[in-house]
């Protein structure tokens, strides 16, 4: 059997929208049936340059696919002109153990994390948000803009980063694709105060979305921090917040937003609502009232990576 490689520009064309949020939203509710086999993620801190590099792996039967995944994150990378983000992903044949497919990942890493939003707004955002914000407008960025806007169709969009220029280069290139007009805010609190959803894609240690900036019915997605030391998201916000995670295990570990909530004493990880594949199985309901503010918060999961390569793997013969 021949290993099968594809590039990043190959990922990005074979995955559909519409197929990807069905797979990322079946992984989600399997992850919470516990239907997949899915270790702690193994986080190696590089502490010299200050980058991390993971390693994600899955088991998943009803997809029949085995995935492991390294990650990094090197945010001094920006000062080289490098990516920030760099990943590749391999497939293995879970019945027979042979390596079927390797892929770069940074496009299925931007992808399957975008989906989680677009998954997240469908389910706790007003079914009426007609404004949507991001801040921290790198690669991640462009990909939450893009499959965020497949399930709200957003009449405005405002984006804002501390690299001014990132926010206006991004605004540039996706206004016409997109077909909307992207402003670029004047800071984060002007943005979070214009905004029905708010997604941010920082790798920040400090919140960059407080309270009172935020409006009643408001949805937020923090799909940044990582670390229980990163924080998007003010832990009275979150505190005040009906919170949702993408796997709970793993947010008691990682989600910095959440940690430090509990951690001050406004919070206790039983206020937590639940996982997102809990309200897609139907388990539990969604957005409940017009007025609550939502926060969804992922760290990512190696289930929504098995999913995008499911994908990947029934049409890799294609290229």
């Amino acid at each position: 059997m021949v290993l099968k490689y594809l590039s990043d520009d190959d990922v990005a064309a074979l995955v559909g929208v519409d197929e990807l949020l069905d797979a990322v939203a079946g992984a989600f509710r399997a992850l919470s049936m516990r239907e997949v086999v899915m270790p702690s993620r193994s986080r190696f801190h590089v502490e010299k340059v200050g980058g991390d590099i993971l390693l994600m792996p899955c088991l998943a039967p009803t997809l029949g696919v085995f995935s492991l995944k390294v990650v990094s994150v090197f945010p001094r990378n920006l000062d080289k002109g490098l990516p920030t983000l760099n990943a590749t992903i391999i497939a293995v044949d879970p019945s027979t153990g042979i390596p079927r497919l390797v892929a770069d990942a940074k496009a299925l890493t931007g992808l399957r994390t975008a989906a989680a939003t677009a998954l997240s707004i469908k389910y706790l955002a007003r079914k009426d948000a007609s404004s949507l914000g991001l801040i921290g407008c790198g690669q991640q960025g462009r990909w939450q803009l893009q499959l965020s806007q497949k399930v709200m169709r957003p009449e405005e969009i405002h984006v804002y980063d501390l690299v001014g220029e990132r926010a206006v280069s991004l605004a540039e290139e996706l206004s016409s694709r997109l077909g909307t007009h992207i402003r670029v805010a004047k800071s984060a609190e002007d943005l979070a105060r214009r905004c029905d959803v708010i997604v941010t894609a920082t790798t920040s240690k400090a919140p960059v979305v407080l309270r009172d900036w935020v409006s009643p019915g408001t949805h937020i997605s923090g799909i940044g921090s990582y670390t229980p030391e990163m924080a998007e998201v003010d832990s009275r916000l979150v505190a005040s917040s009906k919170v949702v995670v993408d796997y709970m295990e793993a947010a008691m570990e990682e989600a910095g937003d959440i940690i430090q909530a509990v951690n001050s004493g406004l919070m206790t990880w039983n206020d937590v609502y639940g996982e997102i594949g809990e309200i897609i199985a139907g388990k539990k309901a969604g957005r409940v009232s017009e007025d609550e503010v939502t926060f969804f918060k992922t760290v990512g999961t190696a289930a929504q990576d098995a999913a995008a390569l499911s994908i990947l793997l029934s049409k890799a013969g294609t290229v």
